[in-house]
């Protein structure tokens, strides 16, 4: 395969904190790739590396084609733009080169697959976040980008849009295009993400593919993180809103409930799900 980016030996530090350590990664043309892993792991930042607006503090990122166009969309798109989306989507696709005629055209076109034509005239700060996010899609989608970089691109998104974006992905790829995405507890994704990678303690390890797995999530309140976590039933620990989501598997979720109880925990849920890709190394 013909390769797009290549970095090598990438490393991070902020305040004596090592981010990421020594990452050698090779992403090729016309590949959709995700990176996963907790909060607090690095994605964004080595997502800002790969994009060219963060630099390492040691290690390159090497573009062999000098003229790549990159789109990139951050968790948090910026709020405060005064320009209404079909304005600031014109703007930036003039900036990238593309004639008037065309971006009327393809604006257009985005803004009603993302449902906004009925706020194509109004000012971006004035928007929903879901809406802010529909926009910061558009603009690094609108100039058809050999590498399109998506940081947790499905926050604020409904289902609608959520289900346009991944048609949009699969097309961008058939058209030539490598996607670059990171994302947290959704299975949206999987049915187009062709090669994932997991970030933890700074280092990355690609996720080999296995069989889905049925197991229990069990949704818990009054237990420390920190009492949990060393529990070798527990695949994963989610924490949110003074709750804790325990991924374990069916034939220990009994034995897991009952340490919950016994710390006088209370249990909130019990569902049954399959085993996704951020937990897929944790087997």
């Amino acid at each position: 395969m013909d390769k797009l980016v290549e970095l090598k030996n990438i490393s991070k530090v902020y305040t004596n904190k090592n981010v990421l350590r020594n990452i050698s990664l090779t992403i090729n043309k016309k590949q959709i790739l995700a990176i996963l892993g907790g909060n607090g792991t690095g994605k964004s930042t080595l997502l800002r590396m790969i994009a060219g607006i963060e630099r390492p503090s040691s290690g390159k990122v090497n573009y062999p084609n000098k003229n790549i166009k990159i789109g990139y969309v951050p968790e948090r798109f910026p709020k405060n733009i005064r320009f209404t989306p079909s304005e600031y989507l014109l703007y930036m696709g003039r900036m990238s080169g593309n004639s008037k005629g065309y971006l009327i055209q393809k604006i257009d076109d985005l803004l009603h697959r993302f449902q906004l034509d009925g706020l194509k005239n109004q000012r971006i700060m004035e928007l929903s976040k879901g809406s802010i996010q529909k926009v910061g899609l558009i603009q690094a989608i609108l100039q058809n980008p050999n590498l399109l970089i998506l940081d947790e691109p499905l926050a604020g998104l409904d289902s609608e849009a959520q289900e346009a974006l991944v048609k949009i992905i699969g097309e961008l790829k058939q058209q030539g295009s490598t996607i670059l995405l990171t994302y947290h507890e959704s299975n949206i994704f999987e049915s187009i993400v062709e090669n994932t990678f997991y970030l933890d303690h700074g280092n990355i390890s690609e996720i080999e593919s296995i069989k889905k797995e049925t197991i229990k999530l069990l949704v818990v309140r009054n237990v420390e993180k920190s009492l949990v976590k060393g529990w070798e039933e527990i695949l994963q620990v989610e924490e949110k809103d003074k709750q804790l989501s325990l991924y374990v598997p069916v034939k220990e979720s009994d034995v897991v409930l009952s340490r919950v109880l016994q710390l006088k925990g209370s249990i909130e849920a019990v569902s049954t799900v399959k085993l996704d890709d951020d937990m897929e190394r944790m087997i």
